[in-house]
């Protein structure tokens, strides 16, 4: 008798359409765990938010399988429901980068994933809030930022990583400074930024921005890194070295807060983990400490 139940969301677009294949033994892990499985093939954005919303209560897990932008979707659901009503959520990553997997060392192999997704090693995460919409790991602005949600699903299929290494090339040459002032609880500074972002993340779009235990996924604090805008090609190549060697460099800003505050004189437009954010010239970010019980690897 399965007492225990289980709400499986998935995206079958994401990856190569992998998740397809590998249903029947993902159920049937799921029910060896002694769950009793409800599930959900998304159709459209947004769905996956929906559903969660609607049902996510009825339910003492909630696993969501696709992209960055599927868990971002189940996490805006998780995050709308009262915090003594979210179920604890699993992930099993399909996507092309799969940053925030990374960060709860979950494995990249389906069956393997699902297996530690139905297993009750639970920890809490950091939830971000930015203007009113939450996000799981990124906040962020600037160059290149745009590139996940402009480039087209059959191109990441088809290329994995290499379609937004491809696609933000083809940006290089329309980099746009944003002049803002920068609030990081008690740091204040004001520039022209090429990019900036806030996160609780080991690794963004792939690349590690920080060393290696700099960053940690529930301590109330979130990191950030803005770019200033690069007075001459140089400059700029410098600062794109900096990323693959984590050197120090002076056109690279780093913070660490609960709270940011970005005031720009023009609307900027943010992405949330990687998905369109809308454009403010006021932006404000907080951290809401271990909002959301997470399974990890």
């Amino acid at each position: 008798m399965r007492d225990k139940k289980l709400l499986f969301v998935y995206n079958p677009c994401a990856g190569k359409g992998t998740m397809k294949n590998k249903l029947s033994d993902v159920i049937e892990t799921f029910m060896k765990a002694e769950y009793e499985v409800t599930v959900y093939a998304t159709q459209r954005e947004e769905e996956a938010t929906e559903i969660v919303v609607e049902s996510g209560k009825n339910y003492d897990r909630v696993i969501c399988s696709g992209g960055d932008g599927t868990l971002h979707e189940v996490t805006q659901g998780l995050m709308q429901m009262p915090p003594e009503e979210r179920p604890v959520c699993g992930y099993i990553p399909t996507g092309t980068v799969n940053d925030f997997a990374k960060g709860l060392k979950l494995p990249m192999r389906i069956k393997l994933a699902a297996r530690v997704a139905a297993r009750d090693k639970v920890r809490p995460v950091d939830i971000g809030l930015m203007n009113g919409r939450c996000f799981t790991y990124v906040a962020a602005f600037g160059a290149f930022t745009s590139v996940s949600y402009e480039t087209p699903q059959a191109f990441k299929n088809l290329l994995g990583k290499m379609a937004y290494i491809l696609q933000g090339m083809a940006q290089l040459g329309n980099i746009k400074a944003y002049h803002a002032v920068i609030r990081a609880d008690q740091e204040t500074v004001e520039d022209d930024f090429i990019f900036g972002m806030v996160s609780n993340a080991r690794s963004i779009g792939g690349f590690s921005f920080f060393k290696k235990g700099m960053v940690s996924l529930n301590d109330g604090i979130f990191e950030g890194v803005f770019i200033r805008k690069p007075k001459n090609p140089l400059e700029l190549q410098a600062v794109l070295n900096s990323f693959v060697t984590l050197k120090p460099n002076e056109q690279i800003l780093g913070f660490h807060g609960k709270n940011f505050c970005i005031l720009s004189e023009e609307e900027i437009p943010f992405t949330l983990d990687g998905e369109n954010g809308g454009s403010y010239q006021k932006t404000e970010i907080q951290c809401c400490h271990n909002a959301i019980d997470y399974v990890w690897g």
